[in-house]
Order: C-alpha cells, then structure tokens, then sequence
C-alpha cells in the first residue's frame, strides 16, 4: 500500500499547483508571469509524477477497463493543459481576459474530473486491498 500512499500525495501536490496556477489569473503584480512560467513547470512535472506512480499501481490491478479510463482521463487533463499553455503563452497573461478565463476554465474542469475519478479509483483500490 505504499504506492497507494505515494499515489494520493502526488494527486494532492498536483492539486496545490493547479490551485496556484488559478490564483495567477487575478494578479496584476509584475512577477506574475514569471510566477506563472514557473508554474506551468511544476504543473508538467507533477503531471508526470502521478502518470509514474498511478499507470504501474494500475496496471498490477489487472483490470483492461480501469487502466484504460485512467489513461483516457490522464491524456485529456495533459492535453487541456498543452492546449491551454499554447494559446496562452505567459506574455499574454492580461490579455483579453475574458478568453483566458475561458481557456483556463477548461484546464480547471479537465484537472477536476481527474482528480475526482483518481480519488475515487483510490478507494476502489483501498477496498481491494
């Protein structure tokens, strides 16, 4: 169960960043684009902790259909985060605001039913056990 442990503490940490990442949108402050550079490096990273904790835990469950959500899941939640990042690189940050939002609100939702299903294959997993 120790992966199972490290698995939930590398959802929370994704989590906290994606949580950050939301906050950057409201400032105006100078440092917020290099905040948000720095940022979108940890959310990159952190997404490929949890793809090398979860895809193995995974996998060992031997279920076809679970591994494959996950991965259907996994893929969406990076790529609304590539396509956001693409079409907002950090220097428009401030720039047609509403469109941002928009843009990034899709990353929020894609990152939420992630995590929400991640959560709740965790349990399955826990009962499993």
């Amino acid at each position: 169960m120790a992966d199972l442990s490290m698995l939930i503490q590398e959802i929370e940490a994704l989590e906290r960043v994606q949580a950050d990442l939301a906050g950057i949108a409201s400032r105006d402050d100078d440092a917020r684009r290099a905040d948000l550079v720095e940022l979108r490096r940890k959310l990159s990273a952190q997404i490929g902790k949890v793809g090398t904790v979860a895809e193995p835990l995974l996998a060992k469950l031997g279920d076809p259909a679970l591994l494959e959500t996950y991965r259907l899941k996994y893929s969406a939640m990076r790529s609304a985060a590539a396509a956001h990042q693409a079409k907002w690189p950090a220097v428009l940050l401030g720039e047609r605001p509403d469109e941002y939002r928009a843009s990034a609100e899709v990353v929020r939702n894609a990152n939420k039913e992630f995590v929400g299903w991640m959560r709740e294959t965790i349990k399955l997993v826990r009962d499993r056990g």
